[in-house]
């Protein structure tokens, strides 16, 4: 439970990075005492931003002038593709001409839409440095104080979807939907929550649940309440797994096609049409964009429903699930792949965006528990309330599988919002891009304090994370509020490595051939955690390779981290994302500062120490691999050959090498005790709460 700004206590599920990050706050208090990290006095709060104009202010309800509306409803557009899909946007753009040329015979509900749009437009506006449209945004803002709230205000003033909720049409749906996304730009996401669960109502009210209420309707009308449907559930999906709350839409409560996109279209099978963003390529993008979306958010649903909702998860249900993430990519268009984003134009850029975090956050949802069960066990031996051996970690070596996988696919996050950073179309107050990038960013953070995994490119990925997040808190208080998290805990990572640890004996890799280290990963179980690695010496792996091996098999898991000819090029001064998302090129890495055509945002607080290479708490990580295909990492046949493991598959089919994690390991609510293999500290719980009262916080006990 967390409070928010008028002293309720607010529900934030398992699901949630902020869920996540209060269980990294108590393992790192346990390991490294306490911190601003861990006593951060806001940490038993929510942020919710109030409303800036006073309730009785005067509307005026004016439009901007035309050159103003088309800016803000291109912003609108362009920032929301592959997230939402509320208008057609031809039928839009004929509308707003149409309301210029004849205000007077305009329809107030309309009105309210086109200023809801406005008001999200305005948000997340990011004009190129210096172009008249960037000029026009800054006089907005400069006019006054919070120009979006109020083109929101008038929207609710022209015509209030909440005065007539009892007879609702589908524009009403529409403006409701529009009205959720705006608080949560707004960073008000309960209120975002409430809103769409009259969206939704509203909506299974109508039939835009079920595909046979389709017939009596014309040909645009149809596509307008399926993409408006679809667009519920991708909103839905997200504010369910941002606050580890239940979903609104049940899947099995719709028919035919309402949320199974078609199959994919084979003529563009080479990627013309993405090099020419032609009117009806923009269009086929959209839709494109709008179903990968919906494939992710389908998965993610299941995630929540199988696994945060019953709170236990195997790795036999895992690897259910992980085999139909590792179809999505079959079904992405081409335009839609993220080698097109160094040189997508923005639209198609902020598609690329979306669709692509979706996906490496379906993976993330999925992995994280292994990764907490492990991260959670490897810090209970540094405490040592555990024996420290080879025979625990290799224990849970097929966990050890998915939560390799996290890692990667956070780091995977950052890289495609580092290019977007780089591209200049990044907007600075995007609320899935924010979500993503945290989340992302916590268990890199975490995988580096623990030594889990050695990564070569953490360190990049973790100060371009922070960079970017300080870019967004120029004008955001929800990023400086997250800008602020990461700050406190890498400084909190940094006198991590620097502090002196207790000597262990050398170890057998776990993981045996499919992690074996190379000569060069030497072991220090000294004073220094691990030693520096020379700019020249470093190698950054290219990205995910979202068309590789999808047959059943996987390849290794881990190669070597180079040759000598490979480790002996020039490093570059700046390893910028067009570079790590080019398809054949590997670039050395030099400072890790990110280049930013917007507005110039300086490394802020100290750089992260040198990425290690030497010993975990346990002895030395398995190394990250270097074919970062997310197939192959969710893929544990690949396990079954490795001697000493069992099969996942004994030969009646049944269950053979299976583990399970219950959640109580993790989160042990007050009338519970620790589950069976917990490797929780075992006494006398503590209990964390608001100004020292009873309330638990996420159920979990502080030992």
């Amino acid at each position: 439970m967390l409070q928010d700004p008028t002293g309720r206590l607010l529900y934030v599920g398992d699901a949630a990075s902020l869920s996540f990050l209060q269980l990294l706050r108590m393992m790192v208090e346990n390991v490294a005492g306490p911190s601003a990290f861990t006593t951060d006095p806001r940490r038993h709060k929510i942020t919710e931003i109030p409303f800036s104009l006073p309730a009785n202010m005067r509307h005026t309800n004016l439009l901007p002038d035309k050159r103003t509306a088309y800016i803000l409803m291109e912003s609108f557009f362009v920032n929301t593709h592959g997230f939402l899909q509320i208008f057609e946007r031809h039928a839009f753009t004929a509308a707003l001409e149409r309301c210029y040329s004849d205000p007077l015979t305009t329809e107030p509900s309309w009105l309210c839409l086109l200023n809801l749009v406005f008001a999200i437009g305005l948000m997340l506006a990011t004009p190129r440095p210096g172009t008249p449209d960037a000029a026009i945004i800054d006089k907005l803002h400069r006019d006054h104080p919070d120009r979006a709230e109020v083109f929101y205000m008038n929207a609710k003033n022209l015509n209030d979807p909440l005065h007539g909720f009892e007879d609702a049409d589908f524009w009403s749906v529409q403006a409701l939907l529009l009205m959720s996304y705006y608080m949560l730009v707004k960073s008000k996401r309960n209120t975002a929550f409430a809103l769409l669960g009259m969206a939704v109502r509203s909506a299974y009210a109508l039939g835009l649940h079920r595909e046979e209420t389709m017939v009596i309707f014309g040909q645009d009308e149809q596509a307008a309440r399926r993409n408006m449907w679809r667009s519920l559930f991708v909103m839905d999906r997200f504010l369910s797994f941002s606050l580890g709350r239940p979903v609104a839409i049940s899947e099995e409560d719709c028919s035919g096609d309402t949320l199974r996109p078609a199959q994919p279209e084979e003529q563009d099978a080479f990627g013309f049409d993405s090099a020419f963003q032609t009117t009806i390529n923009q269009g086929r993008t959209n839709a494109s964009a709008l179903e990968a979306a919906v494939r992710s958010c389908s998965v993610i649903g299941r995630i929540l429903k199988e696994v945060y909702q019953q709170r236990k998860i195997s790795t036999r249900l895992a690897q259910e699930i992980a085999d139909v993430c590792k179809l999505w990519p079959k079904a992405l268009a081409p335009q839609l792949h993220w080698r097109q984003a160094p040189s997508a134009c923005p639209s198609q850029g902020i598609a690329i965006l979306h669709v692509n975090l979706f996906y490496c956050h379906s993976i993330i949802l999925l992995t994280r528990p292994f990764f907490l069960f492990i991260l959670n066990a490897e810090t209970q031996k540094e405490m040592g309330h555990q024996e420290s051996n080879s025979h625990a970690r290799n224990k849970y070596s097929r966990m050890e599988k998915f939560s390799e996988a996290c890692v990667i696919a956070s780091s995977h996050s950052i890289v495609l919002v580092q290019a977007a950073f780089e591209a200049g179309y990044l907007p600075r107050r995007n609320p899935a891009v924010m979500y993503f990038l945290f989340a992302s960013a916590l268990v890199l953070l975490a995988n580096e304090f623990a030594g889990l995994y050695m990564s070569r490119e953490a360190d990049m990925c973790i100060n371009n994370a922070v960079n970017v997040m300080a870019y967004c808190a120029e004008c955001d208080q929800q990023a400086s509020r997250l800008f602020h998290i990461l700050e406190t805990f890498k400084d909190v990572v940094n006198q991590q490595r620097e502090r002196p640890r207790r000597l262990q004996p050398s170890q057998v890799n776990p993981m045996g051939s499919l992690n074996q280290p190379t000569p060069t990963q030497q072991q220090y179980p000294g004073p220094t955690l691990r030693p520096p690695v020379p700019a020249e010496s470093q190698q950054y792996p290219q990205p995910f390779q979202q068309t590789a091996n999808f047959s059943g098999t996987a390849g290794p898991t881990s190669v070597h981290l180079g040759t000598n000819q490979e480790l002996n090029q020039s490093a570059q001064s700046h390893l910028s994302s067009t570079a790590l998302l080019s398809p054949t090129v590997t670039t050395p890495v030099g400072a890790t500062t990110p280049h930013n055509p917007v507005g110039g945002v300086p490394s802020s607080g100290p750089a992260m120490a040198p990425s290690p290479v030497g010993s975990n708490f346990s002895g030395a990580p398995p190394t990250l691999s270097r074919n970062l295909s997310l197939s192959n990492l969710l893929d544990l046949n690949a396990l079954d050959s490795v001697t000493g493991l069992p099969s996942l598959r004994s030969e009646d089919g049944s269950s053979a090498g299976e583990e399970h994690i219950d959640f109580d390991a993790l989160w042990a609510w007050p009338s519970n005790t620790p589950a069976v293999g917990s490797p929780r500290i075992h006494g006398e719980a503590a209990v964390q709460g608001i100004s020292d009262s009873a309330v638990p916080l996420f159920g979990v006990y502080d030992q």
